[in-house]
């Protein structure tokens, strides 16, 4: 396939070539504006971190210590998880995240069955581990609040939905793990959605219509046809189909203002 220097210039994504067509100029709002994007957690060892209900039981291990967390996207049978009255995640299959922010003291006196716990990781060498190593203590997590939508972060160009990456409506209290990208409101999304909650659930299914070649254009490609969504990567997803959602007849100008600011808005 020819591609011309000229065009290469004015592409700042090699990687769509050959599969993909030059794209058109596009100065319009992207995903950045509406959100900051954060990577998921990265636990240092999963099999440990993240346990299942029943195993926090058996194992006596303390709520306070616990942090309800998504499963793998492939456990997710709907792209909308809703929480119970604590905000616990309604889902097939309910994880906890092991997240205890207690000195190793204080939790062999408060919590024995905790401090038994965090011993068989020792013994696995666990705290030397490079992430665990990194932290004090050890077995503390980084800080990752529920975020109202998360993205699945790999994805198949020949998925049989024919959607390379899923964007998952949060109304839990459920963080995740490195497999999502999660979705905070930028400051001026979040005084929007004050006045109006419900416009959340409207910019999730606007989102979840952005064609694959869209997404599948900003991200990258692996061997077997693996695709992957960086944060920056997604951040830079054109927002087309949004701006019915966000903008209708009456308040189009006010509430571009609000979100893009006046320089982007008349754009």
């Amino acid at each position: 396939k020819f591609v011309s220097s000229k065009e290469l210039r004015l592409e700042k994504k090699w990687t769509r070539f050959p599969a993909s067509n030059v794209r058109t100029a596009y100065s319009g709002p992207v995903i950045s504006d509406l959100f900051q994007i954060r990577r998921g957690l990265a636990t240092g060892d999963n099999s440990y971190f993240i346990l299942d209900e029943a195993v926090t039981k058996e194992l006596e291990l303390p709520v306070e210590c616990l942090k309800p967390i998504l499963p793998s996207p492939r456990y997710l049978k709907d792209d909308e998880v809703k929480g119970d009255i604590d905000g616990l995640p309604i889902v097939d299959r309910r994880l906890f995240l092991l997240a205890p922010e207690l000195a190793e003291n204080e939790i062999k006196t408060r919590f024995p069955s905790l401090w038994k716990y965090l011993e068989t990781g020792k013994a696995k060498g666990l705290h030397e581990r490079y992430l665990c190593s990194h932290r004090k203590p050890w077995y503390s997590q980084e800080k990752r609040s529920p975020a109202p939508i998360y993205c699945t972060y790999l994805g198949r160009g020949d998925a049989k939905s024919g959607r390379p990456f899923r964007f998952i409506l949060n109304s839990s209290q459920a963080t995740i793990t490195n497999v999502y990208l999660a979705m905070y409101p930028t400051a001026k999304l979040a005084l929007v959605l004050e006045k109006q909650p419900d416009l959340i659930r409207q910019v999730w299914k606007e989102l979840n219509q952005i064609s694959a070649e869209t997404l599948l254009g900003e991200g990258r490609v692996y061997g077997g046809g693996l695709h992957k969504l960086e944060p920056k990567e997604l951040a830079n997803v054109p927002l087309k189909s949004l701006e019915g959602v966000l903008f209708t007849a009456g308040n189009a100008q006010k509430r571009q203002n609000e979100l893009f600011g006046s320089d982007l808005a008349a754009e």
